[in-house]
């Protein structure tokens, strides 16, 4: 079967996902497999086992420079698609799949991942171009955004940044304003204190926390951008940090986020 714009865009997506949990959980390489198995069925037609999916995928992935081009010139960095495909396909068949041999599969799979992310943004950015279609934010953004409330204790902010490996988290503020707190700013506000001071502090409220000039750095505001914004606008205006996403059908609503992360 062939790929249209968005089912590229499914496809990349579901695979980004599977390799953000892998990221978190060093023995997490089947979500990356199961997302491959779907795509590989998807292009040939029909429900087969890794191998057979291995020239469609292939053929998809010789879009990226990432499958062949750039491993023939940095061997010693990279390792060419097929050479990869191999290796995470025979390791799955094998039986032992625990500790550091199960972390060596999730890595090779990570790798994997990367390769056809690369090759379905470049097909999907191709159909795009032929359609004369821009691509867009919503084409790259965080959908369901996670975030904080400024009247959350700072334990759960930690918690959340600590989950989702966050640098910054975007804050509803009461006054209906949007801010960024940083991870940098919980570390300094938890750090070099005392035990019991610490405990007092997770408990302290963002709100209160803030009011703290001295112990808690000011906030950034958030920068919003329409999901219909293009790419070069994002990376014009982000500075390096998120890009909290509105929509005209949402109102107010935030229906997502976007980081220089994301565009990689």
């Amino acid at each position: 079967m062939h790929l249209d714009e968005k089912s590229a865009r499914a496809f990349r997506l579901d695979l980004q996902a599977a390799r953000e949990n892998a990221i978190k959980d060093a023995e997490a390489f089947e979500g990356i497999i199961h997302a491959i198995e779907r795509l590989g069925s998807f292009l040939l037609g029909r429900i087969e086992a890794l191998g057979p999916y291995q020239p469609p995928l292939k053929d998809l992935a010789e879009l990226s420079a990432l499958a062949s081009d750039i491993p023939s010139e940095w061997r010693e960095l990279h390792t060419p698609f097929d050479l990869l495909y191999n290796e995470v396909k025979n390791a799955r068949n094998d039986a032992l799949h625990v500790g550091a041999y199960a972390r060596h599969l999730t890595i090779h799979a990570i790798e994997l991942a990367i390769v056809l992310e690369d090759a379905l943004r470049i097909k999907e950015t191709n159909l795009k171009e032929v359609k004369k279609m821009e691509t867009t934010v919503s084409d790259f953004m965080i959908r369901n955004p996670v975030f904080a409330h400024s009247w959350q204790p700072i334990s759960i902010v930690r918690q959340i940044m600590l989950t989702n490996s966050f640098s910054y988290l975007p804050v509803a503020m009461g006054d209906g304003k949007w801010r960024l707190v940083s991870d940098l700013a919980v570390a300094k506000y938890l750090q070099g204190c005392s035990n019991a001071k610490r405990k007092k502090r997770l408990a302290t409220s963002l709100e209160e926390a803030m009011e703290d000039k001295d112990s808690f750095p000011s906030l950034d505001d958030a920068v919003c951008i329409h999901s219909s914004a293009t790419i070069a606008q994002a990376l014009n205006q982000s500075g390096g940090k998120p890009l909290l996403v509105t929509s005209k059908k949402a109102g107010s609503e935030i229906v997502g986020f976007l980081t220089p992360f994301d565009l990689l």
